[in-house]
C-alpha cells in the first residue's frame, strides 16, 4: 500500500440473502411452527423425521420425541405425532434399521415431571447430564418395548448405524463422559472414547465404519478442574469443543478442528469425506452458530449457512439429497428455534478458497529470495515471472499481444530533497495482467500490487535507518497477490460459465505513487469496453481478533452497501468507507468512472518495515477474504448493470493539500485523545526532533490535532522551512519539540 496516498483512506431481503450465500441449501421449508424443536433425524426411508419439541402453547413443558411424515402436508403443530410418554424430560432420539420404532433417552420412570434446567454459573452457559437419562426403544405409536441401557448415571444420545448393526452412545458409567457402543439388541457392550472431556453427539458414517463426535477436551489444571467440578454435579460447560473421529472400534482418532469455542452437532456428509457442524468460533461478540462443512483431514473450512445467529443439528438424509437442521429464521416469536428441511446441493469444491495455495504464494512473495519486490528491480522482475507461470498454468488468455506483461516506464527521484529541476532515475516495470474470456458483454477486473519496497532504496519505509533492509511484504501486499492467484483459479478450473469476463492484474509502482494501476487504467475502456468493477485488494493478510475488515468503494455504486454486508463472512466486523479515492490501486479505475470495491484488514507495527513476514499472515483472514470476494464478484456478475457514483466530498473526510512532510506513519483510526505515531521515517523532520513511534500529536505550531484529518489541515497551514513547536504525548507525559519542516 502507497505509503503517500494512505492519507485518503478514511423478509424478501432475507430470501435474496440466502439465495445468493447459502448455495448448498435450496427449497427451504419450514417443519414446525413456534416453540423449541430440534435434533429432527431422517428414518432409514428418509421419509419420516424424528425429533424433540417444547411448545408450551400445545402443553409441552419440555422436551418430548415427536415423529413427523414428511410425505403429508405440513401446516401445523397437529402434525406432529407424540412418540414419548409425555412425561420427564426426553432427549436425542433416532430411528431403528426397520422404521417402525425409535430410540431415545428420556427421566420417565425417575420422575413424571420435568427436571429443572441448570441456571447459568458466573455468566456460563450449561449443559444439564441428567443420571436419570436410560435409553428406551418405542413404536413410532409411543409403545415402549424395550428399556437399552439400565446403569446408574447419564445415558443417553443414542444413534443407529446404517447397515443396522450397532447403536452408539454416550454414558457416563466409567465415571466421565464417554463413547460407547453395543448391538443392535442391546448386548456387546464396548467402551470407544478414554480421554478425559464430555465425549458426545456422536453419528455414523455412512459407511458404518466410522464414528464423528464433539469432544471437550481440557488440558489446563485449571480447566480439569473445572470440567471435574462441573461433572459432580450432573452438569458441563459446552463452550469449548471440537470435532474428532475414530473407527467404530476406538482406532485411529483424530482431532478434525482447531478452531476454538464450541463446534459440534457433526454428520458426516454422503461421501463420508467431509463433516458438516454446528459453530461459533467466528463470533466474536454474542449468540451466533452457523454451519460449516469441512474435509475429514482439517483442511476446506466452509461456510454452509448464513442467516440468523442459530442453526445446528444438520442431518443428510439416507438417500443425501436432503438436509434436515434447526435454525431461528424465520421466527414468529423470540426465542423460536424450529426445524427446516432443504434440498442438498453440491457445489464445486474448487470454489473454495486453498489457504495451502494462499501460503504458497505468500511465502515465495514474501521470501528473501525476492529482496522485497522493488519497482523496476531485478527481484520485481523475478515475482512478475513468478505471477505469469501461475496464470499460464491455469490457461488464462494474455491480454497484450500474446504477453502477460504490460510494459511501463516511469522516473522516480530516490532523494525527495533534491532540487526540484533534478531528474529521477527512469525505472522499467511491469503489470501482469490475465484474462479469463466468458464470451460475456462485460467484465470485472480483480487485482492488487505486488511490488514492495525492496531495501528501501526509496525511502518509503518507517523504519528508521533501514536502508539495505529487505522488506518483504507479506501482507503488503504478498497476501492481495494470492487473493487474486487464488480468485484466477477458482474462476478457470471451475465448472461454471460465469455471466462476466475477468481481468485479474497485479500491478507493480504502486508503492511509488499507483503508477501501474494509472497505466493500466489509460486503456482500460478502449479494450473493455463494459468494465463494471473493480475489485482491489491490499493488505488483507492481518485480520485482528475483532474480524475488523475495511470495505472501500461502497459509495460508487448504489448496490454496493448492501451487497457487501449480506455477503460478509460469519462474524466479520465491516467498515465501509464511501469514497472511491482511496490509498491503492483501485483509485486510478475510480478515476476512469468505474464503480470499486478495496479490502484491507488494517495497518499495522509491522506496515512498511523489514518485519512484514510471513509468519505474521493470518491465514483463516486471508482464506475468508477471497471467498468473500467470490461471492461479491458472482453476485455482480449476475447484475445487468453496475451503475457508477461519484462519491461526495460531503460524505467523506476530504484531506486539506499541504506542502511539507512531518515524516511520520500516521494510526488512520480516531482514538480522540490526538494523532498516534504509528511509525517514523528515516532523515525527515519527526525522527530529527526526537518523535518516535507510539507518541501522540496534540498540536502543530497554534493548530489542535485531533486525529489524522485535522493532522492534515495543519500541515497544508506550514511552508517549506517554517519551524513550529510541535507537542505530543509519550508514556502519558507531555513533550515539546521544534520541528523545521
Amino acid at each position: 500500500m502507497a505509503i503517500k496516498k494512505y492519507a485518503f483512506l478514511s423478509f424478501l431481503f432475507l430470501s435474496l440473502t440466502v439465495q445468493g450465500q447459502e448455495r448448498n441449501i435450496q427449497n427451504i421449508k419450514k417443519l414446525t411452527f413456534g416453540g423449541d424443536n430440534a435434533e429432527a433425524y431422517f428414518s432409514p426411508d428418509s421419509k419420516n423425521l424424528t425429533m424433540q419439541v417444547t411448545n408450551t402453547q400445545f402443553g409441552v413443558p419440555c422436551d418430548q420425541i415427536y415423529s413427523l411424515d414428511l410425505t403429508q402436508p405440513i401446516t401445523d403443530f397437529n402434525n406432529l405425532k407424540l412418540v414419548s410418554t409425555g412425561k420427564g424430560r426426553t432427549t436425542c432420539s433416532y430411528y431403528m434399521p426397520d422404521g417402525k420404532h425409535i430410540i431415545y433417552a428420556s427421566t420417565h420412570e425417575s420422575n413424571a415431571a420435568c427436571p429443572a434446567p441448570p441456571k447459568p454459573k458466573d455468566g456460563k452457559y450449561l449443559w444439564a447430564i441428567y443420571p436419570e437419562f436410560e435409553i428406551y426403544m418405542a413404536t413410532k405409536s409411543g409403545e415402549i418395548v424395550k428399556k437399552l441401557t439400565n446403569s446408574p448415571g447419564y445415558d443417553a444420545e443414542a444413534v443407529v448405524s446404517p447397515d443396522g448393526k450397532k447403536i452408539a452412545f454416550t454414558s457416563i458409567r466409567s465415571g466421565d463422559l464417554e463413547i460407547y457402543t453395543m448391538d443392535i439388541d442391546g448386548s456387546n457392550l464396548k467402551q470407544i472414547t478414554f480421554g478425559l472431556g464430555y465425549d458426545g453427539g456422536c453419528f455414523f458414517s455412512h459407511d458404518s465404519k466410522k464414528l464423528v463426535f464433539r469432544s471437550s477436551r481440557p488440558t489446563t489444571e485449571k480447566d480439569i478442574k473445572e470440567y471435574k467440578d462441573l461433572l459432580a454435579e450432573n452438569l458441563v460447560m459446552p463452550t469449548n469443543m471440537e470435532i474428532y473421529t475414530c473407527n467404530i472400534d476406538g482406532s485411529d482418532l483424530k482431532q478434525i478442528t482447531k478452531l476454538g469455542k464450541a463446534n459440534w452437532a457433526p454428520f458426516f456428509h454422503p461421501s463420508d469425506k467431509k463433516i458438516i457442524f454446528s459453530s461459533n468460533h467466528h463470533a466474536t461478540k454474542g449468540y451466533d452458530f452457523q454451519l460449516y462443512m469441512i474435509n475429514i483431514d482439517g483442511t476446506g473450512l466452509k461456510q454452509i449457512t448464513y442467516e440468523s445467529e442459530f442453526n445446528a443439528f444438520p442431518q443428510f438424509s439416507p438417500d443425501g439429497k436432503k438436509l434436515v437442521f434447526s435454525s431461528n429464521r424465520q421466527q414468529d416469536k423470540a426465542r423460536e428455534t424450529n426445524v427446516f428441511i432443504a434440498d442438498w446441493v453440491e457445489t464445486d469444491d474448487v470454489e473454495n478458497a486453498d489457504s495451502k495455495n494462499l501460503k504458497k504464494h505468500i511465502t515465495y512473495l514474501a521470501s528473501d529470495a525476492l529482496e522485497g519486490r522493488l519497482s523496476g528491480s531485478k527481484a520485481e522482475k523475478t515475482a512478475a515471472k513468478y505471477i505469469e507461470s501461475e496464470f499460464k498454468k491455469l490457461g488464462l488468455q494474455p491480454p497484450y499481444n500474446k504477453t502477460f506483461l504490460q510494459p511501463f516506464s516511469y522516473r522516480y527521484k530516490t532523494n525527495p530533497h533534491a532540487d526540484s529541476t533534478v531528474v529521477g532515475d527512469l525505472l522499467n516495470s511491469n503489470n501482469v495482467v490475465a484474462y479469463l474470456d466468458n464470451g460475456a458483454n462485460k467484465t470485472i477486473v480483480i487485482g492488487a500490487h505486488y511490488d514492495h519496497l525492496g531495501r528501501n532504496e526509496h525511502n518509503n519505509s518507517t523504519k528508521p535507518f533501514s536502508k539495505g533492509m529487505i522488506h518483504n511484504g507479506a501482507d503488503d501486499n504478498a497476501s492481495g497477490v494470492a487473493g487474486v492467484l487464488d480468485l484466477a483459479r477458482i474462476y478457470a478450473k471451475n465448472n461454471t460459465k460465469e455471466k462476466v469476463n475477468f481481468i485479474f492484474a497485479l500491478f507493480s509502482g504502486e508503492e511509488d505513487g499507483l503508477i501501474g494501476s494509472k497505466h493500466m487504467a489509460e486503456s482500460i475502456k478502449t479494450l473493455y469496453p463494459n468494465v463494471i468493477t473493480m475489485i482491489n485488494m491490499d493488505m488483507i493478510g492481518r485480520l485482528d481478533d475483532k474480524k475488523s475488515l475495511v470495505v472501500g468503494g461502497t459509495g460508487t455504486s448504489p448496490i454496493f452497501s448492501e451487497l457487501i454486508q449480506r455477503n460478509k463472512p460469519a462474524g466479520f466486523g465491516v467498515t465501509e468507507e464511501t469514497g472511491g479515492i482511496g490509498p491503492s490501486d483501485h483509485t486510478s479505475f475510480y478515476l476512469k468512472d468505474i464503480p470499486v470495491l478495496f479490502l484491507f484488514t488494517g495497518t499495522h507495527e509491522d506496515y512498511h518495515k523489514p518485519s512484514d513476514d510471513e509468519e505474521k499472515i493470518n491465514y483463516y483472514g486471508v482464506t475468508n477474504i477471497v471467498n468473500y470476494v467470490f461471492r461479491i464478484a458472482n453476485e455482480l456478475a449476475d447484475k445487468e448493470n453496475i451503475e457508477f457514483t461519484k462519491t461526495q466530498i460531503n460524505s467523506e473526510k476530504k484531506m486539506a493539500k499541504y506542502k511539507v512532510t512531518l515524516g511520520i506513519m500516521p494510526d488512520y483510526a480516531e482514538h480522540g485523545d490526538g494523532l498516534h505515531v504509528d511509525g517514523v521515517t528515516e532523515d525527515r523532520p519527526a525522527i530529527k526532533a526526537g518523535i518516535k513511534e507510539g507518541d501522540i500529536i496534540t498540536k502543530i505550531g497554534d493548530c489542535e490535532v485531533k486525529e489524522v484529518y485535522s493532522y492534515m489541515e495543519c500541515l497544508s497551514k506550514i511552508n517549506s522551512g517554517e519551524t513550529k513547536e510541535v507537542i505530543f504525548i509519550r508514556d502519558g507525559k507531555t513533550n515539546k519539540v521544534n520541528v523545521t519542516f
